[in-house]
């Protein structure tokens, strides 16, 4: 149900009339970039090199969550932002993820981490798959989150029997960078292949997931 991760280098989801967002894809996408968003060349090459191996999608905010006057307050986040909200963390999908040595396909799980100043909480994806282009469709909420804290998301491979697991890839994102109501989507690059997880972050009692997978379908036109 989501869109395809081919080619992706930064996204958007198709745009809706009269919204500013927008759609980088494929080859010379990053030039056409740079010139809307006016950059130099300087930054154009940032946006082109390695800091761009993990990139986040700005979603349009959702209809209940982030309309609370806490969230208005102060929408801009900062890393010594300690306040509580309720945080969730979808994760949605991967693709282009390795054989393993013998040829076969790996049996893919996710564990996300919330990690805060004096305590770590970890849940792990559930759902089995297996193969190199994976779908998870998986949320968790993570309750009185601080506004500050880091979420590390890591991909393994299930290994047969009692051999440890294999790290294929991960990526780390900080709530300050989120928006409070605003549904974020991570597409980052692993190991070998790509991952893409949401987050959606607010001090306001969030939608429930049933509601806020509606509202998504709804946005991009599915």
């Amino acid at each position: 149900p989501y869109p395809a991760l081919s080619g992706v280098v930064s996204t958007s989801d198709p745009p809706l009339t009269g919204s500013p967002v927008f759609e980088v894809m494929a080859s010379g996408a990053i030039s056409d970039l740079s010139q809307h968003l006016k950059l130099s060349a300087k930054q154009s090459e940032q946006l082109a090199g390695v800091r761009s191996a993990a990139l986040v999608r700005y979603d349009l905010p959702m209809t209940k969550a982030g309309l609370g006057s806490a969230s208005r307050e102060r929408a801009d986040m900062d890393d010594d932002d300690f306040r509580q909200g309720t945080l969730r963390v979808s994760v949605l999908q991967a693709e282009g993820l390795p054989l393993r040595a013998d040829g076969g396909e790996c049996a893919p799980y996710v564990t996300v981490s919330v990690a805060e100043l004096t305590r770590r909480r970890v849940r792990k994806t559930t759902t089995p798959v297996c193969g190199v282009d994976v779908m998870w469709g998986e949320a968790f909420d993570f309750a009185l989150t601080s506004a500050c804290a880091q979420v590390v998301v890591d991909v393994w491979d299930r290994a047969d029997q009692n051999a440890p697991a294999d790290l294929l890839g991960k990526t780390v994102v900080s709530v300050s960078g989120c928006r409070p109501g605003i549904p974020h989507t991570i597409f980052s690059h692993l190991l070998h292949g790509k991952l893409a997880v949401r987050l959606l972050f607010d001090f306001e009692d969030l939608p429930d997931i049933a509601a806020e997978e509606a509202q998504i379908q709804r946005l991009i036109g599915l």
